[in-house]
């Protein structure tokens, strides 16, 4: 997973300053998964260059609050987040899709989070036929992965069908 998808996610629901996409991931998935902001800012920087994102100068409301400047998605970077979200291949691994389905939550406009749980799905479903086909000859010890990853995206499967639950009812303007 980059750095960079993830701040465009989360850039997904409002515009913020590199501290405060720093503050929502840690609000989101908590101290183990922390980033410093020298890394934020790095990635920031290059999303900026590559068209992704626009920083804007800083405004007099945030002046006070150490000068920070505000980032927003570009179409290119909304494109790029929605395909980052959304595009899953059959062997993203179940973290991925649980890191995506937290930023999906907390930030994709409606279609977007839509596309992410229908993408979510095909891709839990085909895994989960894979595994049952994988079990018929496997060896004991293979059996035994086998049905640890079988409830393990048996639970994935379940948590996406759960997660639109979670959302936050969106207004029109997002």
């Amino acid at each position: 997973m980059v750095l960079d998808d993830v701040l465009l996610a989360l850039l997904g629901g409002r515009d913020s300053s590199a501290w405060e996409l720093m503050q929502r991931h840690g609000e989101i998935f908590g101290s183990a998964r922390r980033m410093d902001i020298v890394r934020v800012m790095a990635a920031v920087t290059r999303l900026e260059r590559s068209g992704f994102l626009r920083v804007d100068a800083a405004v007099p409301a945030r002046m006070s609050s150490g000068n920070r400047r505000t980032c927003s998605l570009t179409a290119a970077g909304r494109q790029r987040q929605r395909a980052w979200l959304c595009d899953l291949t059959p062997d993203v691994s179940i973290e991925d899709v649980y890191v995506r389905g937290m930023l999906a939550v907390e930030s994709a406009d409606e279609a977007t989070f839509e596309a992410f749980i229908r993408s979510g799905l095909a891709v839990t479903r085909a895994r989960m036929h894979a595994l049952a086909d994988d079990a018929a000859g496997a060896a004991a010890v293979t059996r035994a992965k086998d049905a640890f990853e079988r409830e393990t995206v048996r639970a994935l499967a379940l948590w996406l069908h759960q997660l639109p639950d979670h959302r936050y009812p969106r207004s029109a303007a997002g």
